[in-house]
């Protein structure tokens, strides 16, 4: 079972849409959810960087951050 983290960017006002979006997407994968991060990309950067989780999930494609990593997955299928 991949580990998987939420990321809302600081920018998303109401959260609850794009954060309900997310939940759901990760219960659909049967991530393990290590946690929800809200801020700056580098807020939930380095558990990528460190390996502490798999998988990103971002509620939109308009908030994939510019720099790539190996998985970050888009909770729009």
């Amino acid at each position: 079972m991949a580990t998987a983290v939420i990321w809302i960017p600081a920018e998303i006002d109401p959260v609850e849409p794009a954060l309900a979006k997310c939940l759901d997407y990760n219960r659909r994968r049967g991530y393990r959810l290590e946690g929800i991060v809200r801020g700056p990309w580098e807020s939930v950067s380095y558990m990528v960087t460190n390996r502490e989780v798999e998988v990103v999930i971002v509620s939109d494609l308009a908030y994939m951050p510019s720099v790539p990593i190996p998985r970050i997955e888009v909770a729009d299928d």
